[in-house]
């Protein structure tokens, strides 16, 4: 008996995981004709129909699920021992945003190659937006969010917790939260986080005129450490800079909205053990273990 072609059984996966020979195609990058070949040759092999086309799409035989079952396992399964062998002194690729990269990522560094042992760890800041992990060759992303993203693993490592920080001459001046009025206040994206901060700490105000704007976190950070106005910064990022006074916290309140850095991945490189001592180092790290 003649084996059945990988290249049709990979081909028929991407069309039950799309639901359409034309999306298979373009995950493919092949032709949607060189998908129908590829299933219609499957079927001639196995002697049953794969597959209904309908208008919404395609529907799947009880023949195709049986199929698809053990197809699918199996290739996850060759990826996961793929994987494995290529875990001795070989590369993990991580992608960061910059500021929590520079604040707290790097500190960490050191760190997490005595844990990873024999993995030779690369960090990108480029932002990949709109594109997803594979297509960059990364191995994972630390993203800020809510953890909603489809297609991916995302495990949350910790909280976002905004307060104000300045120098510390600065913060000196600064009794209570009536004196943030005639403060200069240092704006970075999302605009709306000093009047969330403002109203949940009970300033009974929020209308506020920023005396400079910045597209980075890192820059208004960088004005503050210089004495040009407050910021309100993530207090996970300036362990360093609070321990070695270039940074203080004059109020206690800490806000948090919800979002939080999460490690996010694609499911098939759960098990790998570069991903899996990477998210056990990071959680411990976020812990203060």
């Amino acid at each position: 008996m003649r084996p059945v072609s990988l290249n049709a059984l990979q081909v028929f996966s991407a069309a039950v995981k799309t639901g359409s020979f034309t999306r298979a195609a373009d995950v493919l990058h092949v032709t949607q004709s060189a998908v129908s070949r590829q299933i219609k040759q499957l079927e001639v092999e196995l002697g049953v129909l794969l597959f209904i086309r309908h208008k919404r799409g395609l529907r799947l035989t009880s023949e195709a699920e049986r199929l698809f079952a053990v197809v699918d396992e199996a290739f996850s399964n060759v990826r996961n021992v793929c994987d494995t062998l290529r875990s001795s002194g070989q590369v993990l690729t991580l992608r960061v945003a910059p500021t929590l990269a520079v604040r707290w990522f790097l500190p960490l560094l050191p760190r997490l190659r005595a844990q990873i042992p024999g993995v030779d760890i690369r960090v990108s800041t480029d932002d990949g937006r709109g594109r997803r992990l594979e297509e960059d060759g990364v191995d994972a992303a630390i993203v800020y969010g809510r953890g909603d993203w489809p297609g991916v693993v995302a495990l949350r490592i910790m909280p976002e917790r905004l307060t104000p920080v300045c120098a510390p001459a600065m913060a000196s001046r600064l009794d209570d939260l009536a004196d943030l009025r005639h403060a200069p206040l240092l704006q970075c994206p999302p605009s709306t986080a000093w009047g969330k901060w403002l109203a949940a700490a009970g300033a009974g105000w929020t209308a506020i005129h920023p005396q400079q704007s910045f597209d980075t976190l890192e820059l208004a950070l960088s004005a503050a450490i210089r004495g040009q106005g407050v910021a309100l910064g993530d207090l996970n990022l300036l362990d360093e800079a609070l321990r070695d006074g270039t940074l203080a916290a004059p109020f206690d309140f800490i806000l948090d909205q919800g979002a939080s850095y999460y490690l996010v991945y694609p499911p098939s490189r759960a098990s790998s053990p570069k991903i899996v001592g990477l998210q056990k180092a990071l959680l411990e790290a976020a812990r203060g273990a």
